[in-house]
């Protein structure tokens, strides 16, 4: 309502300083006059109702105040910020591109990480078959070796069991060269005729 009020006042003022002008009056007279400004305040367009403040649809509405020459921001200030904008920029692209190539040596590190892995993984089940292939062997060699001590401890046992009867056979053959030369003897103690 205020920007309102501000618009159309200063529409006012605009068609009050042309017309001193066409008067041949100068424009700034009633600058400093406050009831000049009380009367240019006051003044309202005639198709405009009194109660209402709103625009002529046909008008567009300009700022609502025009900005100060303090406000306004100086052309060096403007440039300088875009020329920060434009090296924050380049700075991350800069970033993003370090980032990248850091990116890729780390991805290539991995690659190469990953392929030794492959390597050491490959090399642990290479081993592990060796592992289980002498193993296997040396199971083999401990079935073998237990079958020859068992053939062997039947052997020996062949072996005692024919000594235990080699001995009895030498002993009957000791009881029977006692006898033969028990009888001998008789034989020979007996007087011969």
């Amino acid at each position: 309502m205020e920007a309102e009020e501000i618009y159309v006042n200063r529409e006012v003022k605009m068609q009050a300083a042309a017309f001193k002008e066409k008067r041949g009056a100068p424009a700034n007279k009633g600058a400093g006059d406050p009831n000049y400004e009380n009367i240019v305040l006051n003044f309202r367009n005639r198709d405009q109702p009194k109660s209402a403040h709103s625009l002529p649809k046909n008008q567009v509405p300009s700022r609502s105040r025009p900005l100060s020459k303090s406000s306004q921001v100086p052309h060096w200030l403007h440039t300088a910020l875009l020329s920060l904008y434009i090296l924050l920029t380049l700075v991350c692209i800069i970033l993003l591109a370090l980032i990248l190539v850091k990116n890729l040596e780390t991805s290539q590190e991995l690659l190469h990480l990953k392929r030794e892995l492959s390597n050491v993984s490959l090399l642990v089940q290479q081993c592990q078959k060796e592992q289980k292939l002498s193993r296997e062997d040396i199971l083999k060699n401990i079935t073998a070796v237990k079958k020859n001590i068992s053939m062997v401890q039947d052997k020996v046992q062949h072996v005692n069991d024919n000594l235990k009867d080699l001995s009895k056979d030498v002993s009957n053959i000791m009881t029977n060269v006692k006898k033969i030369f028990g009888e001998l003897e008789k034989q020979a103690n007996k007087p011969t005729p």
